[in-house]
């Protein structure tokens, strides 16, 4: 019996100790082209995930993102990308469009700077080309300003990506022609909109 009890503490022991590290959650990647931005040949893009589930075990000190099998960056905070709200570009190191690759992010534990594994993984598909500059004067949002509801009036639209001043998406529709920003602080907001031809950035301002 005691031999037993002795056997069953040092497989909790061992699973305590040799267990699975905890993976990021909620792993997002995007890659978008934006005209006249300060992304690298317009190519935008944004990294996003969130802290994994907390361990009583291991100590969280941050974060490997990967390109294949290549360590780009370790950092200690979630996120990374370049757009057009930022100027310059905090991480165009993060491109190479002499090929494409996949990304994926694992968390990293303890002074042995050991690895979760990574669940999600995105394809980056290379260098983004061909989309013509969109005139400023042809409106197809409105009205605008607004304190609210705004429409959106363009042909073939597949997606819109809101976001406020400081970047942060706060909004994301596919094939709907309104958006409800009623329930927003007021301030000065960017709509990202994607067709079958084009992407456009339009700035909306909510009073």
């Amino acid at each position: 019996m005691k031999k037993l009890i002795t056997s069953t503490l040092f497989l909790l022991l061992a699973v305590q100790i040799f267990g699975q590290l905890n993976p990021v959650k909620n792993f997002q990647f995007e890659h978008w082209y934006s005209y006249g931005s300060s992304c690298p040949s317009y190519n935008c893009f944004s990294l996003d995930w969130d802290a994994p589930d907390v361990s009583v075990v291991d100590t969280l000190v941050g974060y490997n993102i990967y390109r294949d099998s290549e360590l780009w960056r370790f950092q200690e905070y979630i996120g990374a990308g370049c757009s057009e709200y930022f100027s310059p570009c905090p991480d165009e190191s993060f491109f190479d469009f002499s090929e494409t690759f996949w990304v994926k992010v694992k968390a990293v534990y303890n002074s042995a700077l050991l690895e979760s594994p990574a669940l999600d993984s995105a394809h980056f598909d290379g260098h983004m080309i061909g989309i013509e500059k969109i005139p400023t004067g042809n409106k197809i949002i409105y009205p605008n300003p607004t304190d609210g509801i705004v429409t959106i009036d363009i042909e073939n639209m597949r997606k819109i990506e809101v976001r406020n001043s400081s970047g942060t998406k706060i909004r994301a529709t596919e094939g709907k022609s309104i958006v409800d920003l009623s329930h927003a602080s007021k301030g000065i907001y960017y709509f990202k909109i994607i067709t079958d031809k084009e992407v456009r950035i339009e700035k909306v301002v909510l009073e």
